[in-house]
C-alpha cells in the first residue's frame, strides 16, 4: 500500500510541476494557485498516514520521502518567485536607451490598468516619470553593444543587481541588446522588437557609412583609409552579431513586434508561432477629447517630427526638398510643421523674408498636437522611396488618422498602406506628390468624406487598447 501510495505522490508532483509551468502567471489571474498548493499538502498527510501504516516497505518510504522533499523545494521557489494571487505580477521593462519612450510607458500603463507594479531600467533620464514604481540606471556603453566581453559583463553585473533588489516575475526587454542580456539570467522574459533588428542595422550603417563619405571628401591619406576599413569590420560584425542574436532570441522566447510584415519576417526567422503584435497606435485616453473634423476651404497639410540631430542623413528619412515644395508652388496649399523650430533664415531679420506658406511649431505636447493637426486636411509622411519602408510602421501615419487627416506617404511605406488601406494616398516621388496635393486641392468635398471616414475608422480599430491583450498572452507564453 506505501508503495502504490508513494506511486500516487509521484504522480501529484508530476501535476504541480506541469501546473506550475502552465499557471506561473494564469494564477493571477484564476485565483487557483494557492487552492492547488492547499490540495498538494492534503494529499501529502493523507500519504504520510499510509506510510505510518505500512513501515515495513522500505523502498515507499524512499519514494515517499524523496518527493516530499522535492514538493517542499518547490514551494521554497513558489514563494521566492512570488507567483501568489495576494501579490500583484511584478515586471520589470529593461532598455539600452532612456525614458521617455512611448511604447515602453503605453506597454507599463496597461500592466498597471491590471493592478501589476512596473519598473524600468535603462540608460540614465532627466525626464521625471510617475508611471513606474522605481526607475533603475543602467551603464549602457557603445562596446558593451557591440558583445566586447568585458563591458558586457559590466553592463550584466548592474542588471544582476537590479534583478535581485527589483524581483521581478518577468521581465519585458525592448530590442536586442536587453533582451540578450536577460537571456543570460534564469528568469522568464519577453523579446520586445521594436525594430527589425537586420533592417534597422543595415540602415544604421547605410546613413553612418554616407555621413562618413560626407565628411571625409577627397581625403585619402593612409590614416583616414585605415580608419575606414577598421569602421567597416566592426560595422560589419555589428551586423552579424545582430542577426544571430535576433534568431536566437525569436526562436526561443515570445516575440512582441509592431506590425504584421515584421511578424511575418519574424516567424520565419525563429521557425515559431509566438510572435505577437501590438502596433503603436495612440491610447483611447490621448485621443478622447478629439471631435469630428471640420470642412476647410482651403488646403493645408502637416508634417509631425523632428528635425535628426547634428544635420545627420538618415537614408530611410530622407525628406530633402520637401520643403521647397511648399516655396516653389502656390497652387499645393499650405504647410505646418510641428516638432521642427524655424530656421533662422526665415526670420525677419534674416536676409530672405519669412515664408508665409509653411508654418513652424516647434514642439507641441501631445494634446495640442492634434488640436493643430485638425487645422489641416492632410497628414504627410514625406520620406522618399527607400528599401527598408517595407518594416517601417510610424506613429505619426495613425496620430493623423485619429485627428481626421488623409494620410499623404510615399508607396514603399507598406504597412501605413496596409493598414490605413482606401484613407492614404500615396505618391512614387516628389513631383507625384505635387500632383496629388493640387488635385486635393481641387477635391476639398471628396477629401472632407475621406477625413470623416479616417477619424470614424481609427477610433474603432487603430487603439492600443485594441492589441494590448497580446502583451500579457506573451508573457503567459514565456
Amino acid at each position: 500500500m506505501l508503495l502504490q501510495s508513494a506511486l500516487n505522490l509521484e504522480h501529484i508532483v508530476g501535476c504541480y510541476h506541469q501546473h506550475l509551468s502552465r499557471t506561473r502567471y494564469e494564477g493571477l489571474h484564476n485565483r487557483d494557485g494557492m487552492g492547488f498548493t492547499r490540495s498538494i499538502c492534503q494529499l501529502i498527510w493523507e500519504n504520510s498516514y499510509h506510510v505510518i501504516k505500512s513501515t515495513r516497505e522500505m523502498k515507499g518510504w524512499i519514494l515517499f520521502i524523496r518527493n516530499l522533499i522535492f514538493v517542499i523545494l518547490i514551494c521554497r521557489y513558489v514563494k521566492k518567485r512570488s507567483f501568489n494571487i495576494h501579490s500583484s505580477l511584478r515586471i520589470l521593462h529593461l532598455s539600452d536607451y532612456a525614458l521617455p519612450d512611448w511604447r515602453i510607458e503605453k506597454t507599463a500603463i496597461s500592466a498597471l490598468n491590471r493592478n501589476y507594479q512596473v519598473f524600468f531600467a535603462g540608460l540614465p533620464s532627466h525626464t521625471s516619470n510617475s508611471i513606474f514604481s522605481k526607475v533603475y540606471e543602467i551603464n549602457w556603453t557603445p562596446r558593451a553593444r557591440r558583445g566586447f566581453p568585458y563591458y558586457w559583463y559590466c553592463v550584466k553585473k548592474q542588471l544582476k543587481k537590479i534583478v535581485r533588489e527589483a524581483r521581478p516575475d518577468i521581465v519585458h526587454a525592448h530590442n536586442v541588446f536587453s533582451a540578450k542580456m536577460v537571456s543570460e539570467i534564469d528568469i522568464p522574459f519577453v523579446y520586445d522588437d521594436h525594430e527589425y533588428w537586420p533592417s534597422y542595422v543595415r540602415r544604421q550603417i547605410e546613413s553612418y557609412n554616407s555621413s562618413l563619405e560626407q565628411s571625409s571628401g577627397n581625403n585619402v591619406r593612409p590614416k583616414r583609409i585605415m580608419q575606414k576599413t577598421i569602421l567597416s569590420l566592426l560595422n560589419y560584425r555589428f551586423l552579424k552579431l545582430g542577426i544571430k542574436w535576433e534568431k536566437q532570441l525569436v526562436s526561443s522566447t515570445p516575440t512582441l513586434t509592431v506590425s504584421e510584415s515584421i511578424a511575418t519576417e519574424l516567424r520565419q526567422l525563429g521557425s515559431t508561432s509566438k510572435v505577437f503584435i501590438t502596433p503603436n497606435f495612440p491610447m483611447k485616453n490621448e485621443i478622447k477629447d478629439i471631435q469630428p473634423p471640420k470642412f476647410h476651404k482651403e488646403l493645408t497639410s502637416v508634417y509631425a517630427g523632428i528635425e535628426p540631430k547634428n544635420n545627420a542623413k538618415i537614408a530611410h528619412r530622407n525628406m530633402e526638398g520637401f520643403g521647397d515644395i511648399f516655396n516653389r508652388h502656390d497652387d499645393v496649399g499650405t504647410l505646418t510643421m510641428i516638432g521642427i523650430e524655424e530656421p533662422s533664415y526665415n526670420t525677419p531679420s534674416s536676409s530672405n523674408p519669412t515664408n508665409p506658406r509653411i508654418a513652424y511649431k516647434g514642439y507641441l505636447p501631445r494634446h495640442m498636437m492634434y488640436q493643430e493637426m485638425q487645422n489641416s486636411s492632410i497628414g504627410i509622411v514625406p520620406f522618399r522611396k527607400h528599401w527598408s519602408h517595407k518594416y517601417i510602421s510610424p506613429n505619426k501615419a495613425y496620430e493623423y488618422a485619429h485627428a481626421g487627416l488623409v494620410v499623404l506617404c510615399t508607396s514603399s511605406l507598406v504597412p501605413i498602406k496596409n493598414i490605413l488601406r482606401d484613407y492614404c494616398l500615396t505618391f512614387e516621388h516628389y513631383d507625384d506628390m505635387i500632383s496629388q496635393l493640387r488635385d486635393s486641392r481641387d477635391n476639398m468635398e471628396k477629401i472632407y468624406e475621406k477625413r470623416i471616414g479616417v477619424y470614424q475608422f481609427a477610433k474603432e480599430n487603430l487603439l492600443w487598447e485594441n492589441f494590448e491583450q497580446n502583451i500579457f498572452d506573451a508573457y503567459r507564453a514565456a
